[in-house]
């Protein structure tokens, strides 16, 4: 290619290249009489064209990985409230991005009505209580994210703490969270095919024997399920109440967050007693929970500090391998 068609084609390279500089710097001297063999326009304008469709394409890709993440931040988990339960772990507010509504909320969306089935006996207590939330006149306790564990609750609420104002609810239930809002110290409740939301210790589940089976091809690539078990001094805190319930209070020492996906050392403290705790009583952030109706537990690391994130690294730069080749002949000619 001789002179004057690369000044006139610049490569199709943004400025992490050192030829968009080369082009860059030979056009700002063509804005010098001295320097001057064509117009400065002329030379500029293709350098211009080009990185201006680098940066669309940049900002299309931010964009879609933004909307990828707040697809993920938004997702629902069921958290305990009410019961004057206070999670005790102080955390540092949430960080806020700049960007926002790109993804339009799922409450402008309308809902299909679909007709309960009254003979459906679903295997968890408290969904025989609400079911599956329909679209209607009348709002029920799952239309505000709200579960209970019985069929008594329901009608406590219905009288006495007036679920259509504004008031709080006071007994012990599990209100449907977003999972940027899970923190430290929670108890979850996950139910069978969903995602952990973070890295949680396993209390109970729906199974005789406190086992629960997840899905960890996210993590290893293994699609082959494996078994996971509750704490067994935690086992009896299987319903809302059990969990907000001071007389069952316990404390988590740890180690710090690591990168080794098949360590973890803890203890659990309850009345004086310490029981070890390993990878085996844990359910990691990525994996998903198969094969068991529910699963109760408490939030150990979310975030940037679940093994999943930790792992994962920075997002590498896409470079071709002309672009490398290139490079250093771009110096030479610099030179």
């Amino acid at each position: 290619m001789c002179a004057c068609c690369a000044l006139i084609f610049p490569p199709a390279i943004d400025f992490h290249a050192s030829a968009s500089s080369f082009f860059l710097g030979i056009a700002i001297l063509q804005f010098f009489n001295k320097f001057s063999t064509i117009s400065p326009g002329l030379v500029i304008l293709p350098l211009l064209i080009v990185l201006g469709i680098t940066a669309i394409k940049d900002g299309y890709e931010d964009i879609k990985r933004h909307q990828s993440d707040r697809r993920v931040n938004h997702s629902q988990v069921r958290v305990l409230s009410g019961g004057d339960w206070v999670n005790p772990n102080v955390m540092a507010n949430k960080a806020r991005t700049f960007v926002r509504g790109i993804v339009p909320t799922t409450s402008h969306k309308k809902v299909k009505k679909v007709k309960a089935d009254k003979n459906a006996i679903p295997e968890d207590l408290e969904m025989q209580v609400h079911g599956t939330s329909i679209a209607g006149d009348t709002l029920t306790p799952h239309d505000h994210g709200i579960e209970y564990d019985d069929e008594k609750s329901l009608t406590e609420q219905n009288g006495e703490s007036h679920l259509f104002g504004h008031e709080k609810p006071h007994r012990a239930h599990w209100k449907k969270t977003l999972w940027e809002d899970v923190r430290v110290g929670d108890f979850v409740k996950i139910m069978d095919n969903e995602s952990l939301p973070a890295d949680v210790l396993i209390c109970a589940t729906s199974e005789d024997e406190n086992v629960a089976f997840v899905e960890t091809k996210n993590l290893d690539g293994e699609t082959n399920l494996k078994s996971r078990n509750a704490v067994p001094a935690l086992t009896q805190l299987r319903t809302a109440m059990d969990c907000a319930n001071k007389v069952n209070k316990f404390e988590i020492d740890c180690d710090r967050p690591d990168t080794n996906m098949y360590k973890l050392n803890g203890t659990i403290r309850t009345n004086d007693e310490k029981h070890p705790v390993d990878l085996q009583m844990t359910l990691l952030r990525g994996t998903v929970l198969r094969n068991t109706g529910w699963v109760i537990g408490v939030v150990l690391f979310t975030g940037q500090d679940t093994k999943i994130v930790m792992n994962s690294g920075g997002t590498p730069s896409k470079r071709s391998k002309v672009e490398r080749q290139m490079n250093p002949q771009v110096y030479v000619y610099f030179l």
